[in-house]
Order: C-alpha cells, then sequence, then structure tokens
C-alpha cells in the first residue's frame, strides 16, 4: 500500500469536509423551511408524501376531521383520494398517483388491504419501500386501523428473500424528513474503515458536529466518504470520487444509492473490507439492521466483477480488529 497516496487522500478528504461544512450551513435554512410542516392538530388526520427528492416523508396537515369519525371506510375513501393528488406548489410525490398501479383499498377487522397492479412491482425499491411508510402512516390514524397490508394483483406482497412482508404498522417506519435540527448539534458516531494491510476493519469513535436537516444514515455515509480524519489510525475504504445518491431507511433496510465510482478498487482494500466498512458504521445506529446497495439506482450490479450487490447485507464484527 502506498503510504504517500494515503496521506494524501486524508488531506482531500479534510478538504471535502471543510466544503460540506459550509454548504451545510449554507443550505441549512432553506432545507427547513421546505421540510417542515405546520404543528400537528390532534382533531386533524395528517397526510403523509413523499420528499421531493424520493429520500423520505414528510406529514401535512389535512382538512380531514378524525375528531368524530363513526365510519372508518368513509374516512379512508378520503385519506385515498387525498393521497393521489400533493398540496399545491409543495413539490412533493403522491404516494397513491397514476403511476404506481394502486386499485383498491378496503377495511378488514382492524386492518386496511391496499392493492396495486403490476406497476407497483416495477417501483425502485426505495420508492416502493416509501409509498409504503407514507400510505401505513397516513392510514393508521383513522379508528379501528391499526396496521396495512399491501398486496399486488390479490397477492400479499413479498421481500426480497422472497417472504410475506406482512402487516405494517406505522412504528415500524423511521421518519427520515421534516427534521428540524437545530445549529451546532454534536453526535458521537461509530465507523469502520480499513487498517493499514487493507483486510480487516478498525473502529473509530468521531465527533461530528452537524447542522441542517440531515438524518442519522446520511451522517453516516457523509463521514465515510469524508474518510479517515487527523489523530485516526485508519485508512479509507473507497474512492474518494465516490457520491452518495440517496440513503434512506425504512422497515430496518438502510438503502444506500452511490454511482459507479464506488465500484472502482482502492488500494489493496479487500471487498468484504469496503462493503462492511459501511455496513457495520450504519449497523451501529438503532434503526438499521440491514443493508442495501444500489449503484446508480440499481441493485443489480457486481463489486469490483465478483459481489453481488443483489442482495441484503447485515454486520459482520468478524473482519473487525481487536
Amino acid at each position: 500500500m502506498n503510504h504517500i497516496g494515503l496521506h494524501n487522500t486524508k488531506v482531500y478528504g479534510i478538504i471535502r469536509l471543510l466544503i460540506c461544512l459550509v454548504m451545510t450551513i449554507t443550505l441549512s435554512t432553506g432545507c427547513g423551511s421546505s421540510a417542515s410542516s405546520p404543528p400537528a392538530d390532534p382533531g386533524v388526520l395528517q397526510l403523509y408524501y413523499i420528499t421531493p427528492d424520493i429520500d423520505g416523508v414528510v406529514s401535512v396537515n389535512s382538512d380531514i376531521d378524525i375528531t368524530g369519525q363513526v365510519d372508518p371506510a368513509t374516512v379512508l375513501k378520503s385519506v385515498t383520494e387525498a393521497l393521489k393528488t400533493v398540496p399545491v406548489g409543495s413539490g412533493y410525490h403522491a404516494p397513491l398517483d397514476g403511476n404506481n398501479g394502486f386499485i383498491s383499498a378496503v377495511i378488514n377487522e382492524n386492518q386496511a388491504l391496499f392493492d396495486f397492479g403490476d406497476e407497483y412491482s416495477g417501483l425502485d425499491r426505495i420508492e416502493s419501500t416509501l409509498i409504503r411508510a407514507a400510505v401505513t402512516r397516513s392510514v393508521t390514524q383513522i379508528s379501528g386501523i391499526d396496521s396495512v397490508i399491501f398486496t399486488v394483483n390479490g397477492q400479499q406482497l413479498l421481500d426480497d428473500n422472497g417472504m410475506t412482508v406482512g402487516a405494517l404498522s406505522a412504528d415500524m417506519f423511521i421518519d427520515n424528513a421534516g427534521l428540524t435540527i437545530n445549529p451546532d448539534e454534536r453526535t458521537q458516531l461509530t465507523l469502520y474503515f480499513a487498517n493499514k494491510s487493507g483486510d480487516r476493519l478498525v473502529k473509530v469513535s468521531r465527533m461530528v458536529v452537524y447542522s441542517g436537516n440531515i438524518s442519522m444514515d446520511k451522517l453516516v455515509m457523509n463521514q465515510l466518504l469524508l474518510g479517515p480524519q487527523e489523530g485516526e489510525d485508519a485508512y479509507p475504504v473507497m474512492n474518494p470520487e465516490t457520491k452518495a445518491i440517496n440513503v434512506t431507511t425504512q422497515d430496518g433496510t438502510c438503502y444506500v444509492n452511490l454511482d459507479d465510482s464506488f465500484l472502482a478498487p482502492l488500494y489493496n482494500v479487500s471487498n468484504d473490507v469496503a462493503i462492511y466498512s459501511i455496513v457495520n458504521s450504519l449497523s451501529e445506529l438503532g434503526n438499521v439492521n440491514r443493508v442495501q446497495f444500489l449503484i446508480d439506482s440499481d441493485s443489480d450490479a457486481l463489486f469490483r466483477e465478483t459481489v453481488s450487490l443483489n442482495t441484503q447485507f447485515v454486520r459482520n464484527l468478524d473482519i473487525v480488529e481487536e
């Protein structure tokens, strides 16, 4: 391994850190205003829409009064109609627009059954998951509806492993949008980078100062892309040109969408070290159990021509140095 090259990469990382901090401070005011919602009225149902960047969901006060609701089916019909369109000028995406194959919604005991056509199966993983999050959060506010089951042409939805997704409740989804973070927030992150030989991971504890609207999964990825900092006995795992297109967490799965620069080898860093640097770092967050990689929004890719990314990765501590 070329130690001089690694030193240059660290310097480059520091420069990128300074640029990111400036950009974050510059953008924080605009982001805060666009993602915030009016205070929730306990008598008014909150509708959830997908953010403009398709990386989270955000709530909006509706005109649907749920204080004296007596017929859940009537309220459900109002909700589904409202979720087909977005507030004027919001820039949000409607979770039940005409492009995702939504067919019907009915109530069966304490569950709402949402049926979609073939179009839903062809959606990007992130978008389909955010649709479930927005619908579930909106609908489970209706008295008598505790969960939502999603079907495609009448058949229950399956996950990537062929298992039934099953009933979803609002508390199964972690919000990644609409967060208002005060300036100069601080958090301690646990990150994993390469050792000097590139065949093992080393654990790094880093205090991060951040501002603006950013979720923890995105913050972790940003710090990994910056690479090791001065004083950290660790080495980069990713090509410094790698860019994160999107990072979002739903149902315990973090979807990490990177550009194809991620596929390029970096020095002698092993495949496992490169992949599990990200997986292990994100798994340190309480809401992440699995990581799904996408390259330019496509999960059907080979990492360095050998490792299929068309799977979900879980934490691997066996390659971490003691």
